[in-house]
């Protein structure tokens, strides 16, 4: 089995279970807003991360990674919003700003960091940069720059009837560890979110379930996926700190 079927089967492991969260919610008081609000979001990233797939099969790289970017952000608000639902679904239900979202993007990975219980080896400034800059390489994909828009939009070699002007969809070998480290961070942001939603609305069971299939999901990306990073995520050294670097380093021999 390759690394893009290994993906597949944890996308569709990770969907089955979005479509069976509603059977192990708890029973009793539960706050009904933050509920519904966070089932509108667990509903708009199972979306996302179906129609990513489509578009990665077809070799559409950019409206993936806008895609991609987009369920990067709902997820990214749901586990915030999940870090104080009553509070921050009440916020959410009274925001009125149609091209402003209630947090920012810094604001929403600061805070997810921080509510998370980390290890002493485990530094929260650089867990937050790790987190960001998730976003940062989606948003290099969906925005653009000189260097991905000519890339992802580049004649290819040996490809037979590439038209200068049309759609050249990216099959290519050299785009395979782009599309795979697409779809493996979007399957694995979606899950993120639907577990920390059943943490706090479902049984103990599922939560159970979940995390256990967090350890194997984990294990999978670490062991038996050889993501090669794509010639488009390359940046050099100066854009981080020392620090970040050395943290990276540790962490590495620590595995």
């Amino acid at each position: 089995m390759n690394d893009t079927e290994r993906i597949r089967e944890i996308k569709a492991d990770v969907e089955n279970q979005f479509s069976s969260i509603a059977k192990s919610l708890k029973q009793g008081d539960i706050d009904r807003l933050s509920l519904g609000t966070s089932g509108i979001y667990l509903n708009s990233i199972l979306e996302h991360l179906n129609s990513l797939e489509i578009l990665l099969d077809k070799g559409l790289i950019e409206s993936a990674g806008a895609v991609g970017t987009s369920l990067w952000e709902r997820s990214i608000t749901l586990q915030y919003l999940l870090t104080n639902p009553e509070e921050l679904a009440q916020l959410h239900s009274t925001h009125q700003k149609v091209k402003k979202t209630p947090w920012s993007i810094k604001q929403m990975v600061n805070g997810i960091i921080d509510s998370e219980k980390l290890p002493s080896h485990r530094d929260p400034e650089i867990e937050k940069d790790l987190l960001y800059i998730q976003y940062t390489y989606f948003c290099a994909i969906k925005h653009g720059n000189p260097f991905t828009v000519s890339y992802l939009n580049r004649l290819k070699d040996n490809v037979e009837e590439a038209n200068v002007i049309g759609l050249n969809p990216n099959h290519t070998e050299e785009d395979q560890g782009l599309k795979n480290w697409i779809f493996l961070i979007s399957s694995t942001t979606a899950f993120e979110a639907l577990l920390k939603f059943a943490k706090h609305f479902c049984d103990e069971n599922k939560i159970d379930e979940l995390s256990e299939m967090n350890r194997h999901l984990t294990r999978t990306a670490i062991d038996d996926i050889d993501l090669k990073v794509p010639q488009i995520f390359l940046t050099s050294a100066e854009e981080f700190k020392d620090d970040f670097w050395n943290y990276l380093l540790e962490l590495e021999k620590s595995r």
